[in-house]
């Protein structure tokens, strides 16, 4: 008898895949959301699950996804955090930390020693929203006079490379859907990308314009995504233009509960079909 599997998300573009795949086995997939596998209704049936509830809190708290981006020497921008411990916002100025542990005796020891420009970010941000680019000392310090308390935020080193890409990735398929985020001609807002000053083109399209370090990019994405321990997901990759020989790009974040239009839909549903018999094949 085939069963449907539990999709379990809070994104409404993702909800058509609820009842929308049949498998031979119980299974349960998660798409940004951290439902324990026994608040599930199907814990006592040993159900697979297409990402753990640990695989979406490492992709969700960006600081604990660049920890395993570096572990896995996925390429990203250098990031900074605040050091918890100290209280007087003053301190801050002095005090932050870089992420990574093999640099870490390389940490700016104020404000004027960092790499500017810089983007300010939210710890569990989204759609950009709460980002800030600050281009000097200047403005880094006017902007902590306004954010006394720094705790859920961090601060990376800003790349502006040319064009932006969304990879689909999964541990059944590798990279298995992708779209250039091309930016509107309205947009005011030019040093980022997301949906709203974006439009977004499918690899068929003449205005993709498929990178030549394409296939290190895809490498990349599959890395990304088992380091943070998830079966699917969507990786973002900033990269320079087809003017470089070979352009360089840093892998911007993973995101375990991306939009899905229709031809999303209709790739998850296949996708996440292959995963969980991928799985299946594996307990046996």
């Amino acid at each position: 008898m085939k069963k449907f599997v539990r999709i379990r998300t809070k994104n409404s573009t993702s909800r058509p895949l609820r009842r929308a795949i049949l498998t031979d086995h119980w299974a349960i997939c998660r798409l940004g959301s951290v439902t324990e596998t026994e608040d599930t209704g199907l814990g006592h049936l040993n159900p697979i699950e297409v990402n753990t509830v640990e695989s979406i809190r490492n992709s969700r708290d960006k600081i604990r996804m660049k920890t395993c981006f570096s572990k896995k020497k996925v390429p990203q921008a250098i990031a900074w955090y605040p050091c918890s411990q100290i209280q007087d916002s003053d301190q801050y100025r002095h005090c932050v930390n870089l992420l990574q542990d093999k640099d870490r005796d390389l940490a700016p020891t104020s404000t004027k020693d960092l790499p500017y420009p810089i983007v300010i970010k939210r710890i569990y941000g989204f759609q950009g929203r709460g980002m800030k680019l600050v281009n000097n000392p200047e403005e880094f310090n006017t902007w902590l006079d306004r954010h006394p308390d720094l705790d859920g935020w961090y601060f990376e080193q800003y790349h502006n490379y040319a064009r932006e890409y969304r990879l689909h990735v999964s541990s059944s398929d590798g990279v298995f859907l992708s779209w250039r985020k091309l930016r509107l001609k309205t947009s005011t807002e030019r040093w980022f990308f997301n949906s709203q000053n974006c439009e977004w083109y499918g690899e068929q399209h003449q205005l993709f314009d498929k990178p030549k370090s394409w296939k290190k990019m895809c490498i990349a994405a599959v890395k990304a995504l088992k380091s943070c321990g998830l079966d699917i997901g969507a990786v973002d990759i900033r990269v320079q233009s087809n003017r470089n020989d070979d352009p360089k790009f840093i892998v911007c974040e993973i995101n375990s509960a991306p939009a899905l239009g229709e031809v999303g839909v209709e790739k998850y549903k296949k996708v996440i079909k292959n995963i969980i018999n991928l799985k299946a094949n594996e307990r046996t």
